[in-house]
């Protein structure tokens, strides 16, 4: 693999794996740590809101290392992924219709 590819993938996985830990870290305290002035959300909201952004940012993270590693790690990343993006998708609606 060219190193300008490898460089990047291992950048992603790092920042991907960075933003798990954020979220994972938010779901525990119920507590936005990067906030943003116009953020409104509940603790109930950001909670659920960072779950599955957490379980996204970890499949990601999995898929760009599985790159390296090589084998069927990109697919086990992809698996993790994709119900993870999923369900942040489902969880912004249903407190949108709210």
């Amino acid at each position: 693999m060219p190193f300008a590819f490898v460089l990047a993938l291992g950048v992603f996985g790092a920042l991907a794996a960075l933003l798990a830990a954020i979220n994972a870290v938010q779901v525990l305290l119920g507590l936005q740590l990067v906030k943003p002035s116009a953020s409104r959300r509940s603790p109930r909201q950001l909670r659920a809101e960072s779950a599955a952004a957490a379980v996204a940012m970890l499949g990601a993270s999995v898929t760009a290392f599985g790159f390296l590693a090589g084998g069927m790690w990109p697919a086990a990343g992809a698996l993790v992924l994709l119900p993870g993006w999923i369900a942040l998708t489902v969880v912004r609606r249903h407190f949108a219709a709210a």
